[in-house]
């Protein structure tokens, strides 16, 4: 009787799964569809955005590192800006425009206001492209310097 339960409910299951492969029938063109959207932000704005990320991430592991001595952080560059505890960036602006070093780095002199300071450090953007799948991919990085006195 056990058996004869099983076989029931096994052969109803089967009869009443829907098929995957029916059920997702699509065009190859509706699946691979890639939409082109004009961006709102100028690339100062995206550089700015990109910037404040950076700076809020150094600066938060510094202070995770400052209030925590056992956790062993590298934040590159000890004497970049000087980090209190709960330090939020307010403020970031370009000073100087954008100078291309090379074809694939711009440095910038950029105003970072803190909480209870005002910095100024340099900002180095390298841009690299990449072909992944035959689709061109734009990588940023950001790294800072001091500005060295002369």
């Amino acid at each position: 009787m056990k058996k004869m339960i099983y076989i029931i409910v096994l052969l109803f299951s089967l009869g009443c799964a829907n098929n995957a492969s029916k059920s997702m029938e699509m065009d190859a063109s509706e699946s691979f569809e890639k939409i082109e959207e004009e961006s709102e932000f100028s690339e100062n704005d995206a550089y700015t955005l990109i910037i404040k990320q950076k700076l809020q991430e150094y600066i938060d592991k510094k202070a995770l590192a400052k209030a925590n001595p056992d956790f062993v952080i590298d934040t590159g560059k000890s004497k970049l800006l000087t980090i209190k505890t709960d330090t939020r960036l307010k403020q970031i602006d370009f000073i100087t425009p954008f100078e291309n070093v090379s074809d694939s780095i711009k440095k910038v002199t950029t105003r970072v206001v803190l909480e209870h300071q005002v910095d100024t450090i340099l900002t180095f953007i390298k841009t690299s492209e990449t072909e992944i799948d035959g689709e061109q991919l734009q990588t940023t990085k950001i790294s800072f310097d001091t500005i060295k006195k002369k």
